[in-house]
């Protein structure tokens, strides 16, 4: 992966270009210096590092693939005699008779688009103005400036006079040509699963995760390559705060149609599907009131493609800043290389509600990414007010599918609390019941306009009150205890204790379901359960 990058370095040293942008992750620099070190030892070429910390320059020296700096004296006495800021070292490679290729880190926070304190912005311009005239000035030697640094983003300004290199994550061959030289005792299938787990980080989050897996023991194929996995999620989460989940085994109460169209998705994956051109849609929408199962959705549909599921806050990127660009393109370049992965896009519509040009631009990042892309990446959004969504958005051709996701009716109302009852009482185990017909029909009447979220909350408190009035403060042998039998009573006395929002804000929701209704395709068939409106006297 990093000899990639040095040949692209290369290539266009080649051509000529005189100063060069390289986005590389911080955990992968030592790698990168290292290569690039070794590639220019054959060539006669000598290789400095400058960085802003200690304003130091060095040269790079490699021995037996082993990395050492050895400090440039001729800058040091410069800099120290005519230091008037920082960034000297502008002045001392323009006119210096050391040739070769400097490498610069740490200037790439002066290069971004203006910064209103006048400070900045003249010390900005200056550097600015410092690297073009060294472009132009050094444009008959040889030598190379490259800028490098963990955001290579630089202002509209200069972009067109820096050719920029991104290092990308590397694919699953590059971490398993990896793999065969750090795990040199395993089997190709055994490699092919840990490079699997590995995927979607750099080789030196890697190494630095088998290295923590075996700090303890010797431990199996098996166990690396779960380990890693654990690794890799942990590390995603702090990285990009998401959530990535393995295929949940999770069950769903109702909804019939929207899953019907997961199972279709399913069928889109196979190569068959791909013979004839058949692809999946480039986004789905789930529109509807809050708590009616949107997130419960994006799991279950994960759970029926046997994909991963990356959960996103999409509102989040609003607190990045100026940031914010730069994480949505390192987190989709993440998406793009793990490939047959469901994204979802929680909570939508805020990322969209303050009407800025943020929100604007981040929108325009993911719609070119969504119509660019070639990975088989399934995007699922929700949003409760899919008024405060750009036009754009839900234009056909951008989300192809929109689902209403509605307050549950009878039906799915008892399938929900099936759901949830089998957490706690044993009875309601592999779909076992433990209610007649009429108290059923009784508890399904008393939680009308109650969502799933809601549901699950009633079914909590009644298992806490059961659990409290069975037991005191002794403890129990644990062989001994009695099984958890929840009531109707604790069900009905549960829900006299909540508000449920669509009765709160009765009005609101409404609103939310009615342009969902203009908006979306149902989600749920009509109810045809026994429990169904016409089979329940809402008046008894």
């Amino acid at each position: 992966m990093t000899n990639e990058l040095i040949k692209q370095v290369f290539d266009l040293i080649k051509l000529n270009n005189k100063l060069i942008a390289i986005e590389s992750p911080l955990q992968e620099r030592l790698s990168f210096l290292t290569n690039l070190a070794c590639e220019c030892l054959p060539l006669d070429v000598n290789c400095y590092l400058w960085t802003l910390e200690d304003d130091g320059l060095h040269q790079l020296v490699v021995n037996q693939e082993t990395l050492a700096l050895q400090t440039v004296e001729q800058y040091q006495a410069i800099a120290k005699n005519r230091r008037e800021h920082y960034f000297e070292i502008l002045r001392f490679w323009k006119t210096t008779d050391l040739q070769g290729i400097l490498i610069l880190e740490g200037i790439f926070p002066w290069l971004g688009e203006s910064n209103t304190d006048p400070d900045f912005f003249l010390t900005s311009e200056w550097i600015k103005s410092a690297l073009i005239n060294l472009k132009l000035y050094n444009h008959s030697c040889n030598k190379t400036a490259i800028l490098l640094g963990s955001n290579a983003t630089v202002s509209s300004d200069i972009a067109p006079e820096v050719p920029t290199i991104v290092q990308q994550l590397p694919n699953i061959e590059e971490i398993k040509t990896h793999l065969l030289q750090v795990l040199s005792d395993y089997s190709q299938v055994e490699i092919h699963a840990t490079a699997s787990a590995g995927v979607g980080m750099y080789l030196a989050d890697i190494d630095y995760g088998i290295r923590q897996a075996f700090a303890d023991r010797e431990i199996t194929p098996d166990e690396l390559v779960e380990k890693l996995s654990v690794y890799k999620i942990e590390l995603l989460k702090r990285i990009y705060s998401i959530e990535f989940l393995q295929p949940p085994a999770t069950a769903i109460g109702g909804l019939e149609l929207m899953q019907e169209a997961f199972k279709t998705y399913k069928r889109l994956l196979t190569t068959l599907a791909k013979a004839y051109n058949l692809r999946l849609p480039k986004g789905i929408l789930l529109i509807g009131p809050p708590g009616t199962g949107k997130s419960y959705s994006a799991k279950a549909s994960s759970a029926q493609l046997g994909l991963p599921l990356i959960i996103l806050e999409w509102g989040s990127f609003r607190s990045y800043g100026n940031l914010a660009e730069y994480k949505l393109k390192n987190l989709l370049a993440l998406v793009d290389r793990i490939n047959r992965i469901i994204l979802y896009l929680d909570d939508f519509d805020k990322g969209f509600a303050g009407d800025d040009d943020l929100s604007k631009r981040l929108a325009g990042m993911l719609l070119t990414w969504m119509q660019e892309r070639t990975s088989e990446v399934l995007i699922i959004a929700s949003a409760n007010n899919i008024q405060w969504l750009p036009p754009e958005l839900t234009r056909s051709g951008r989300f192809d599918e929109i689902f209403k996701v509605d307050l549950p009716n009878y039906g799915e109302r008892h399938e929900i609390f099936k759901i949830h009852l089998a957490r706690f009482d044993a009875r309601f185990h592999n779909g076992g019941d433990a209610y007649t017909e009429d108290e059923w029909k009784r508890l399904l009447k008393a939680t009308q306009r109650c969502v799933g979220a809601e549901i699950g909350v009633i079914v909590e408190r009644a298992a806490v009150s059961t659990f409290c009035r069975m037991f005191g403060d002794d403890v129990l042998p644990l062989e001994k205890l009695p099984p958890l039998l929840i009531q109707l009573s604790a069900l009905l006395a549960a829900r006299q204790s909540m508000n449920p929002l669509a009765i709160r804000e009765a009005d609101r929701v409404e609103s939310m379901r009615n342009i969902a209704a203009l908006q979306g395709q149902p989600s749920s068939s009509i109810d045809s359960s026994i429990y169904s409106l016409g089979n329940v006297d809402i008046f008894g």
